[in-house]
């Protein structure tokens, strides 16, 4: 069966992207694993450069939406839990956009001695911890809510590229939340 589907393609380079990262991934793979004619790949994407970033873009779009989509929760505590099962249920997206930031890193924002950082990379978890602290579950000072941020945002991150393309489920899962929310 020949695909030619632009979303489809997109679909198939993005999980084959995030298993295998920029060097194992090439165009000529996409077309072996996806049944599209490399002529019609380069039909709609110039290089894979210009598709995998087409792709980071809309991913980060439909984490954003589906983020913002998320049932309001009565804790800071039970909103950092959701976020956290949040990335686990989108892991495939969420690794992508991980390892697209990690091999393009240097087209990101450079903030000193901080290192590169994608924008909005930890803000799901800046609303959790600025919340807590209106909330008094949390007893941080409000000018250590970033960098707080981004520890916990990367540990989540850590779990999930260890874990991905076989992550956690059921109870297996709901331990490894547990562990992290409880760090």
């Amino acid at each position: 069966m020949t695909i030619n589907n632009r979303t489809t393609i997109k679909k198939i380079a993005k999980e084959l992207f995030a298993k295998n990262g920029y060097e194992g991934f090439s165009m000529r793979l996409l077309a072996d694993k996806s049944g599209a004619g490399l002529s019609s790949i380069y039909n709609y994407f110039a290089d894979k450069d210009q598709l995998l970033k087409e792709i980071f873009n809309e991913t980060n779009r439909q984490l954003g939406l589906l983020r913002k989509s998320l049932p309001r929760t009565t804790t800071a505590s039970d909103m950092l839990r959701q976020r956290i099962y949040f990335q686990f249920q989108n892991i495939e997206s969420v690794v992508y956009v991980l390892k697209y930031y990690l091999h393009f890193r240097p087209d990101f924002l450079k903030l000193g001695r901080s290192g590169y950082l994608p924008t909005k990379a930890y803000l799901h978890i800046d609303e959790v911890l600025s919340r807590g602290i209106e909330t008094g579950e949390f007893q941080i000072t409000k000018d250590m809510v970033a960098k707080e941020s981004k520890v916990i945002a990367h540990s989540i991150n850590g779990f999930l590229l260890e874990y991905y393309p076989n992550p956690p489920v059921g109870e297996e899962l709901d331990e490894v939340v547990e562990s992290i929310h409880n760090f």
